[in-house]
């Protein structure tokens, strides 16, 4: 073990470590969830102490030695696993100071250390002297939290690129096959079951186009606003430096400095618009993923008009019956973005004069949901959406049971006529086209001519 010293005592701290006094004490001040902040998390803090070192080398507040070991440190620790060294839980003090501190420390360490010096030594690189030079948490927390979303948006974007692909191959593979449409979940006019399909398509390459809207706010960074927006003890080309070198280290050339580092301290507003996207993501797969889930159901005494892949059994009691399971997993993973977007709208909504310091909830919300549902999406357009069978007989079968064909005559015999023709076809539990036949209100050829069943889906 080793002593270390902060403002308020003494801690003993394992030699091994690379993480320091202010790390270990608020591990021990916040052991709540036994999670930490998601690894992509760490890795943008890690990018982003390493633009600061070059920021500040190019501003001429930092040794050329020093920055050259923080930034080895940096690539050394990205190299390796470095999340055993990051002991700080998901739910920590407010602002993310923990969090800042616990990089801070790592690097001072592996760097001091790739100097020849000691860990816990802080000589002669200091974790708040060089490693947090020209920065605050009150600017690099929110600036790590919207660049880190940005990365894992980049893997939701491509998955509902994906999704939308999956979609339109069903889509073209089941235009030709007419069903019965259903309003009120009640029997309506013909529809293709690939216009169906092309109606979900539609809706996902929205959602991505909304997600990309959000993703551009994000882009919006306060780096160099340091502790309340003033820019206090930053050299005055710092914040430039800094936005070009993460420009390229995030491989992104749209970031952007906020036209003012106050209101991008104050408010949090991006990061709400980024889960309202997410919110309206999980909203509308809901909605399809349910529609599947209708459509399959069955098969013999449900709608029974697709068929979804097997993916696993689907009880432990009755032999061969398969489940949605794909989609039940998607569903609730839609459900949990949806919790978290509330507590996003309470973290965001919390911030007070200066700062907001709810934003390590805020973060750790965004990311597990960016997270996991791009991991449903992927799971569910794989396994599920690129393998469903469409039962055209059925689907045949409804579109002539339903009463509904008969619209296509109501410019011809009028709504009042169609809609007795329509009742007493059902109380008679006969087929509307036959009941026309046997009162020989049409001959077939203006049945052939008028009630066409593809046509009717023009």
């Amino acid at each position: 073990m080793r002593i270390e010293k902060d403002s308020i005592g003494e801690l003993k701290i394992p030699n091994d470590a690379y993480y320091g006094i202010q790390s270990y004490r608020a591990s021990q001040n916040f052991p709540i969830s036994g999670t930490q902040v998601h690894l992509e998390f760490i890795r943008s803090y890690l990018l982003l102490k390493k633009a600061a070192a070059k920021a500040n080398h190019d501003s001429h507040v930092l040794d050329g030695k020093l920055k050259d070991a923080i930034v080895f440190a940096v690539d050394d620790l990205l190299k390796s696993h470095f999340e055993k060294h990051f002991i700080i839980d998901a739910y920590q003090a407010g602002a993310g100071t923990s969090q800042n501190m616990n990089v801070n420390e790592v690097i001072a360490n592996r760097a001091n250390e790739l100097l020849g010096g000691e860990r816990g030594s802080y000589y002669p690189i200091h974790p708040n002297d060089h490693v947090n030079q020209s920065q605050s948490t009150n600017d690099t927390y929110p600036t790590v939290m919207r660049l880190t979303s940005l990365v894992l948006s980049k893997y939701l974007k491509s998955s509902l690129d994906l999704l939308a692909e999956a979609l339109n191959q069903k889509s073209l593979e089941f235009d030709s096959i007419v069903k019965a449409g259903r309003t009120h979940l009640q029997d309506a006019v013909p529809i293709r079951l690939g216009q169906e399909f092309s109606g979900y398509r539609d809706t996902v390459i929205q959602l991505s186009k909304l997600l990309m809207q959000a993703q551009d706010a994000l882009r919006e960074l306060g780096i160099g606003g340091s502790a309340v927006g003033t820019g206090i003890n930053v050299p005055e080309e710092y914040p430039s430096l800094i936005l070009e070198e993460l420009k390229i280290l995030f491989d992104d050339a749209d970031l952007r400095s906020a036209p003012n580092l106050f209101q991008s301290m104050q408010s949090q507003l991006p990061m709400m618009h980024y889960s309202s996207a997410l919110r309206l993501i999980a909203l509308e797969l809901i909605r399809i993923f349910n529609d599947l889930r209708l459509l399959s159901s069955g098969p013999n005494d449900g709608l029974g008009e697709i068929q979804l892949p097997s993916a696993q059994p689907g009880s432990s009691i009755m032999p061969g019956k398969v489940n949605p399971s794909l989609l039940e997993m998607g569903t609730q993973v839609c459900f949990k973005v949806l919790g978290n977007d509330a507590a996003m709208s309470f973290a965001m909504q919390a911030g007070q004069l200066e700062l907001n310091v709810m934003m390590p909830l805020m973060a750790q919300v965004a990311l597990e949901s960016t997270h996991i549902l791009t991991g449903a999406i992927d799971q569910v357009q794989k396994l599920c959406i690129r393998g469903i069978e469409a039962n055209k007989q059925k689907c045949e079968q409804y579109a002539l049971q339903t009463s509904q064909i008969l619209t296509a005559l109501t410019p011809l015999l009028g709504y009042e006529q169609v809609a007795a023709l329509t009742k007493e076809a059902k109380a008679k539990n006969k087929l509307v086209l036959d009941l026309i036949k046997d009162k020989k209100i049409l001959n077939e050829g203006q049945i052939s001519s008028l009630v066409n069943l593809r046509g009717l889906t023009h």
